[in-house]
């Protein structure tokens, strides 16, 4: 290879640098600290504590409540072999939280933003695996799932939690499940469905930075129909940091995202179901990309809608289960970018992306044991371009794909002993990919056409164990893996004047992931802790390539290659106690803390991964008093280092603890006619000035004031 060579080994990201920095060791003691602390409160006096229903879900214990991500078909927690976080509705409640994002950092996950808040760009790093923002859900390692499907994408800002029931969090791979890109996690945001008592909301509200807020929904059933729909609305201008300098080009035009969640149901244990969901993004601002020598800033328009339709069914002792969908759906964006020494346009970067899949699968239950099979199909079109009448007009290209995929799994569990407190489960699922790439560079008219053949086997193993029925102790092993982007296979893209060449010869990207923990439920408290280890290779990254191509001319141009390894491993611990039921009292006090820590996370030469952070942390309090009316939260998120190629910390990212308080308080109720609540948040209390990601900084603080009435 090139001696020249810049090496981009990556996971989640298409550009991604490696560095290495030391640690601050005050930082880390700092923080141990605080965990120390709340993880000393958290159980003082469990041992007298009385049996108190405190459920999210109405169970007695968490680790009763059901889930539906682990294994594509409803269990209980007590019987998974892997991390999984629930949010429930009264979490979602709770949290004060305006996005999925929003929700997950309170659960230890890292946050980020690539752009101004609310530009869109919003991600997330799981064990390491760094979701990409891309466009379309193939590009990252973490998975986002709609319902339990792919939705096409990994733009969490597009998701609108107003419409959410649950939120699912598979921490580690879920490749077996779902096939690609499900490296480092699986989020799985499950739509509310009406129920038989009818319901209605409205919200208005206005913030700093003449920031305007509205929302509506309705749900509700009817004989053998159920409806629920939502909406919002969101726009604001540019926000100040926590320095008190205005950030220019910050601005979002508007927001709007709607979804329609209805179904007829045959019987209690059949659906036919649709969901309909939507969301666009109106001149969105971007902020002053410092780190780039061509761009000063720029502007995004996006857009994604889907269609789902799905029939659901079980036998009437609900030991076999079925599934059979379709869906489809589009994520569209264009980019405009200006240079830094004047209002130039340049050439402005188009994305089309439309995708359709479908889902069978069966399962059933024995006595002892249970097996759930089926296959997946998704298609991707992806029409790319930069395109424009720019000077700069040799950048211009267009590139389209297809790219097809098809899956078959197999999962299985067996449960042992007397009362089923031991359950292996195991899987195994094979994959096939039919890649097509069409590419042409437009002012040399040069173009190129490839169709590529690749396929994937990808097994797993686990094993959960239950002493007691308030402890569980668990282990897995899973492969994942993540397969080339069309344009890394083949293809021409331009990014800063320099051209991207695929290569046919790329090998898809793996990992061997292990992972051992335990969950304790006991009356009021809620503890969890796990190490988990992952070792990546074949990672797709680029280098200089200076000989000519036979389908393009020669000159400077970057290659990509299978060029490197990685290794991440690290702990996530994380616990509540809600001293309200410990004590038999007839509101909710709990106070929370989630930490994921990473001890190694290198690539094979032993940079650091960028734009990961060394620890995320959360940590507050949630007050709950149906009596008075009152739900509160104080939150404080900590973002940790992360560094840079010249192996030292990041100065302007990360290292900064950030305090949000919410509030809503009812100030009129009237039987059978609902209520109105007064509604505080104030983001980023203490006015940090802080970023998440470069050039990515995040607002100072902010104040929100709505008025909801709730049926």
């Amino acid at each position: 290879m090139n001696s020249q060579a810049r090496r981009f080994p990556k996971i989640g990201c298409q550009s991604s640098t490696f560095q290495e920095a030391r640690i601050n060791s005050n930082l880390i003691r700092t923080i141990l600290n605080r965990a120390l602390l709340l993880g000393l409160l958290l159980p003082a006096g469990i041992g007298w504590a009385q049996d108190a229903d405190r459920s999210q879900d109405g169970s007695a214990h968490r680790l009763d409540t059901m889930v539906v991500t682990a294994d594509r078909v409803p269990e209980q927690l007590q019987g998974v072999s892997q991390h999984v976080t629930v949010f429930s509705q009264k979490d979602i409640e709770r949290s004060g939280a305006e996005t999925v994002a929003d929700l997950l950092k309170s659960a230890g996950i890292q946050v980020y933003h690539d752009g101004a808040e609310s530009y869109g760009n919003e991600g997330v790093v799981i064990r390491g695996g760094r979701s990409s923002m891309h466009g379309f859900d193939i590009a990252g390692d973490i998975l986002v799932l709609v319902d339990g499907h792919r939705s096409g994408s990994d733009f969490l800002s597009m998701l609108d939690l107003n419409a959410t029931e649950r939120i699912e969090v598979i921490r580690g791979p879920g490749a077996v499940q779902y096939g690609a890109a499900a490296m480092g996690g699986v989020i799985n945001v499950i739509t509310k469905r009406g129920k038989q008592k009818p319901a209605a909301a409205i919200e208005a509200g206005f913030g700093s930075w003449e920031a305007q807020r509205y929302k509506a929904a309705a749900s509700g059933q009817s004989g053998s129909f159920d409806f629920s729909v939502f909406a919002d609305y969101f726009t604001r201008n540019d926000y100040k940091l926590g320095n008190g300098d205005n950030f220019e080009n910050s601005d979002l035009g508007s927001r709007t995202r709607y979804t329609l969640n209805t179904g007829y149901n045959f019987n209690p244990n059949n659906r036919l179901g649709i969901i309909l969901q939507g969301s666009q993004i109106d001149d969105a601002g971007k902020g002053e990309d410092a780190s780039s020598r061509y761009y000063y800033y720029t502007r995004q328009n996006r857009d994604n809608y889907s269609a789902d339709i799905s029939y659901e069914g079980s036998s009437p002792s609900k030991a076999t289960t079925w599934l059979a969908r379709y869906f489809q759906g589009e994520v569209n964006y264009d980019l405009s970018r200006f240079t830094k020494t004047s209002d130039t346009q340049l050439p402005l970067s188009e994305n089309e992306n439309r995708y359709r899949g479908g889902q069978a699968q069966i399962g059933h239950e024995f006595e002892m044991a249970r097996i759930v099979g089926g296959v997946d199909w998704m298609a991707y079109d992806f029409d790319q371009s930069q395109t424009g009448a720019a000077a700069s007009a040799s950048t211009q290209n267009r590139a389209v794909s297809d790219y097809d995929s098809w899956g078959a799994f197999l999962i299985g569990k067996l449960y042992l002993l007397e009362n089923r407190n031991l359950v292996i489960s195991g899987g195994l699922r094979y994959d096939l990919y039919d890649i097509a790439v069409d590419a042409e560079k437009i002012k040399e008219g040069l173009t190129v056409f490839r169709d590529i053949d690749q396929d994937n086997w990808t097994p797993s193993i686990g094993i959960a164990y239950s002493p007691l029925d308030l402890i569980k102790l668990r282990a897995n092993y899973a492969q994942a893996f993540k397969m080339p982007l069309p344009r890394q296979l083949t293809g021409y893209t331009v990014m800063m004047s320099t051209p991207f060449i695929g290569n046919p010869d790329l090998k898809p990207e793996k990992s061997d992931n292990w992972d051992a923990g335990f969950d304790i439920d006991y009356n009021s408290f809620v503890f969890s802790g796990t190490f988990f280890y992952s070792q990546y290779e074949d990672l797709i990254g680029y280098e200089t390539h200076n000989v000519g191509d036979s389908h393009y001319s020669a000159g400077k141009h970057y290659w990509y290659y299978n060029v490197d390894e990685a290794t991440i491993n690290g702990i996530e611990i994380g616990g509540r106690f809600d001293v309200g039921a410990y004590y038999g009292l007839d509101y909710t006090l709990e106070p929370y803390v989630s930490w994921t820590h990473l001890f190694e996370f290198e690539d094979g030469n032993g940079d650091k991964l960028e734009n990961r952070s060394r620890d995320s942390l959360a940590f507050g309090i949630v007050f709950d008093s149906r009596k008075i009316g009152l739900i509160a939260g104080l939150d404080a998120t900590y973002y940790g280092d992360q560094y840079t190629s010249d192996n030292e910390k990041l100065e302007e990212v990360g290292d900064a603890t950030v305090v949000d308080l919410h509030l809503s308080q009812r100030i009129w109720k009237i039987e059978d006619f609902g209520e109105v609540r007064l509604k505080l948040k104030i983001r980023n209390l203490f006015d940090e000035y802080y970023s998440t990601n470069e050039d990515s900084w995040s607002p100072g603080r902010s104040f929100y004031f709505g008025l909801a009435y709730q049926y």
